[in-house]
């Protein structure tokens, strides 16, 4: 009975160590909890926290928790460095890397939102400009600065998936609007088409932004010049359309205009990225 009770106040000590979800200052203080990586319970406060995520309700919400999870390695890491303990500190910065994984694996689930990603994105930013904040502190040991720099690649890599996979979302999001207005041209619902429009243009610029200011992957490069040019081609076809109402067209000229500022948006962060490669080629 004893082993029981001290065994129940283990798990709940441990669940009470977690970081909340919804707590994100910007800057990320040393841990100051009971079950650090030089703790011999650790193993079991992560296996808690794994099993915390397992058990969320909604991609979004696993995302969330992984991100909040990542974010306490970074502030276990700075404890451990703070006190000397530099092998502790490492194992922490093994565990983001295990996160960093983690939330790269639920970014593609087919449930996660625009919002669940873009809130994980910025996390996974604000974790960079921590990381980098370590690595340039003068009292940083030198074999403490290696664990810190491959936790700035995965952060990296995981702000990349995390881009691609908003944009994807933006990119079917605005192409179901086209297909919208096209079907309500078709049933002479001018007004119904207009407002499809509309929500087509806002997203644009909302894919817009996303290319603007995110790092993608090739492939994430690819898709989106994919995802412009059957936009751009889809909407050259409904202004040529003879059948097409003359009021009609230039907010489907708008749309088309949208569409290849959006494709030059993505031609200058494609030359500003790889600056050796030649410019895409020059579009009709």
């Amino acid at each position: 009975m004893r082993g029981k009770t001290i065994a129940i106040g283990v798990m709940v000590m441990l669940v009470m160590s977690f970081t909340p979800v919804s707590a994100a200052q910007e800057d990320v203080p040393p841990y100051q909890g009971r079950f650090g990586p030089d703790n011999a319970l650790y193993g079991l406060k992560i296996a808690f926290e794994n099993i915390d995520e397992a058990v969320s309700l909604s991609a979004d919400a696993k995302l969330d928790k992984q991100a909040a999870h990542a974010e306490e390695r970074i502030a276990e890491a700075k404890a451990m460095m703070e006190k000397g303990k530099h092998e502790a500190a490492e194992k922490a910065m093994d565990g983001y890397t295990a996160k960093a994984a983690a939330i790269d694996a639920t970014a593609t689930k087919p449930d996660v939102t625009e919002e669940g990603l873009q809130h994980a994105r910025l996390m996974v930013r604000k974790h960079e400009r921590v990381l980098h904040g370590l690595i340039g502190d003068p009292d940083m040991p030198e074999q403490a600065k290696s664990a810190l720099q491959r936790a700035v690649e995965n952060s990296k890599a995981v702000d990349m998936v995390l881009s691609d996979n908003v944009l994807k979302i933006q990119a079917r999001y605005a192409e179901e609007k086209v297909a919208e207005a096209k079907a309500m041209m078709e049933k002479g619902d001018l007004e119904a088409d207009k407002r499809a429009m509309e929500l087509y243009m806002a997203k644009m610029k909302d894919i817009n932004e996303t290319m603007d200011r995110a790092a993608l992957t090739e492939e994430g490069r690819q898709h989106a010049r994919q995802m412009l040019r059957k936009h751009e081609t889809e909407l050259q076809g409904l202004i040529g359309d003879p059948d097409m109402p003359e009021q009609s067209k230039p907010a489907l000229q708008r749309a088309l205009n949208n569409s290849r500022t959006a494709e030059d948006t993505l031609d200058r962060v494609i030359a500003k990225m790889r600056p050796e490669e030649t410019p895409a080629q020059e579009r009709p």
